[in-house]
């Protein structure tokens, strides 16, 4: 391949694993089964549904569709198609590159958990190790502290890592005593409190083992194991070499993954695309056997019907789809401009979309069996089982996984599985990256290799303040903020695409690519495109500005300062977009009136991208074939001379 030739995907297959790999990621198993309990369970699959059809599918094939034919990253695309608009491209690329910071601790996270169980007994078992806290609270051991009792009997409990009464629990917890008959904290009178439940208050105090393995031991966020006190702002505390090593391996894999670029990504993406449905079937056969799985399920399923009335259901169920998909980063449209210019997006479009909504769908009948089986082990209510994000992951998991048999094997395959979702994204974003750069310098092409590993590298530097004591509060801003501009910037590239660039120049385009649009398909598109698909982001993107909750992470909510960090790294890509047409304005009124129309038109390179890029494809196959025609010849009179040479030895012999 010659310095400025594009890359090109081994084959179709490699292409349509590695797109769905970005969009099926961790979200798919963490956040889909938590949103869709919490905003009506079963009712929710409806404006699910609906909105993959109107924003999501609508939103990939206008994406896949500007890439595969531009040739090119978001960077130049959009430059291209409307010059003007360029800054959307260096927008998707901020967003992308915060993204890329963060997304690998996750990984990093995995990994720790992966290394710490292979061994016979968990090590996140039990609340009497170094790193748990006084209000660890384990049920098996208040158990043991009540031999021969039923549940309801108990008269002690587990607390400060030893057994205990339940009047010196509830003293412990700022009551007066503890009546035995009624099972109730007696508060003093003047401490105002009011009565409470003895269970209640256990569970409203008590910390998992797994939770408290996390914040102690993983993260080192606990910086008081008696009172449970933790890192914050004001003291960051230091880096945790453990976690540092753990950063420095996914970092490996990424290098490994990309080392020879889409070579090398696309093998890849056999394993880390494919191996995460195995794990998933098979923690599903496993846990649906379990106690309490089939009322967690019903839980997931059940419909609240009133709900659908409700404008932010609606609105969820759009963000849902356009976090999952991972349109609006450029990163869709980078995996699409290495394949064949004449690829049907449309095809591929619906097909990565309804697998990834079928895959959260999916997904949410192993977490939620799981779920289902922790509240009858614990006896809590569903509603305080039932948990999203990072605490799903590494603390409903990590607990249900040491009833599980063998526990050390389900471990592994679980974040093993964690390890692939998390690769199979952040393999698709550093690979947007590092085409930005190589579309800027096509001539570092040969230079590739090195180019992959020193990106990574300060990607690896830029993620170590999430490896200190509190970095998971900075993991929080950049979780919180990073996507929060995506659906305003997905609704810019679909209006920037239908209204500017022009709905039937779209199409003319996807004609020369010769996807097979049908005349009715094409008016359904144009109404979604032109009209419903924008408003309808456009509504979500203000409500979701509307309901803007405060960051927090374990009920500490961050200080003013904090949170105006996190709403410049929000604004930051939405401001890049909106300067540069106003900084490009201002540079065209000093010429000619015309300049300005031709910032609203494609470009020349536009059209010409795919036929250049065919062009340098056909020199490079020529060059090859005449290099190949030239050793063969010189092969062909190295056979003659050499048989030449035989003719005159076997004459000299005879002679």
């Amino acid at each position: 391949m010659s310095s400025n030739e594009r890359e090109s995907w081994g084959n179709h297959c490699e292409f349509f694993l590695t797109s769905l790999g970005l969009a099926v990621g961790l979200g798919n198993v963490w956040r889909f089964p938590y949103v869709c309990y919490t905003n009506g369970a079963g009712s929710f699959l409806i404006p699910y549904i609906l909105m993959l059809l109107i924003v999501g599918i609508p939103a990939l094939f206008v994406e896949s569709s500007i890439g595969q034919y531009g040739r090119a990253g978001a960077n130049k695309v959009f430059g291209r198609l409307t010059p003007i608009f360029k800054g959307l491209g260096y927008g998707m690329l901020v967003v992308r590159f915060l993204v890329n910071v963060y997304y690998v601790v996750i990984c990093a996270w995995a990994l720790f958990y992966l290394c710490a169980g292979f061994t016979a007994n968990l090590p996140w078992k039990g609340c009497v190790n170094s790193w748990n806290t006084d209000d660890c609270y384990d049920i098996d051991q208040a158990e043991e502290c009540n031999p021969d009792l039923e549940y309801e009997e108990w008269n002690m409990t587990f607390y400060q890592k030893v057994c205990v009464t339940k009047e010196h629990y509830c003293q412990s917890h700022g009551y007066s005593t503890y009546d035995a008959e009624s099972e109730v904290c007696i508060a003093e009178d003047l401490s105002g409190m009011s009565d409470t439940n003895f269970t209640e208050v256990l569970q409203s105090r008590s910390i998992s083992p797994a939770e408290d393995y996390l914040n102690g031991r993983v993260l080192g966020l606990t910086k008081d194991f008696a009172t449970g006190e933790q890192y914050d702002w004001y003291d960051f505390g230091g880096l945790r070499w453990e976690l540092c090593l753990c950063l420095l391996l996914a970092w490996l894999l990424v290098v490994l993954s990309l080392i020879k670029g889409l070579q090398s990504l696309g093998k890849a993406a056999y394993v880390i695309t494919l191996s995460p449905y195995f794990v998933l079937t098979a923690l599903l056969i496993y846990t649906t056997q379990l106690e309490g799985s089939g009322n967690g399920i019903s839980y997931y399923l059940a419909p609240e019907w009133d709900k659908l009335a409700e404008v932010q259901i609606w609105s969820k169920a759009a963000s849902q789809i356009l976090f999952s998909l991972s349109v609006g980063f450029g990163s869709q449209l980078v995996l699409s401009s290495y394949n064949q210019f004449k690829n049907n997006t449309q095809r591929d479009s619906i097909l990565i979309s309804i697998c990834n909504s079928l895959t959260s769908i999916y997904a949410g009948f192993v977490v939620f069996s799981i779920l289902g089986y922790l509240e009858y082990k614990t006896k809590s209510p569903i509603d305080q089982v039932v948990q999203g994000g990072i605490s799903l992951a590494f603390v409903s998991y990590p607990t249900a996984v040491l009833e599980m048999t063998p526990p050390p094997l389900w471990s592994f395959l679980f974040f093993f599985m964690l390890i692939n979702l998390a690769l199979s994204s952040i393999c698709g974003g550093v690979q947007t990256f590092i085409a930005f750069i190589l579309d800027e310098k096509p001539e570092w092409n040969r230079h590739r290799v090195k180019i992959v590993i020193i990106v990574c590298i300060i990607y690896f530097l830029l993620g170590l303040p999430m490896c200190m004591n509190g970095g998971i509060h900075l993991f929080t801003i950049f979780d919180k903020r990073t996507t929060s501009s995506l659906l305003f910037i997905t609704m810019l590239e679909i209006i920037i695409v239908a209204w500017f660039y022009g709905v039937n120049q779209f199409f003319k385009a996807a004609k020369e690519m010769d996807i097979p649009i049908p005349t009715f398909v094409a008016w359904l598109w144009r109404i979604m495109l032109v009209v419903v698909t924008p408003l309808l982001l456009a509504i979500i993107t203000i409500l979701s500005w509307i309901n803007h909750e405060d960051m927090a992470y374990n009920n500490y909510v961050y200080p003013n300062s904090v949170q105006i960090c996190g709403w410049v790294m929000e604004l930051l890509p939405l401001g890049i977009t909106a300067v540069y047409p106003l900084w490009t304005l201002c540079k065209a009124r000093s010429k000619e009136g015309r300049m300005i129309d031709l910032l609203f038109k494609p470009t020349d390179s536009w059209f010409e991208a795919h036929i250049l890029e065919e062009e340098n494809a056909a020199a490079a196959d020529l060059a090859s074939r005449k290099s190949s025609t030239s050793r063969q010849s010189r092969k062909s009179l190295k056979s003659t001379s050499s048989k030449s040479e035989g003719k005159d030895n076997e004459g000299f012999r005879s002679d």
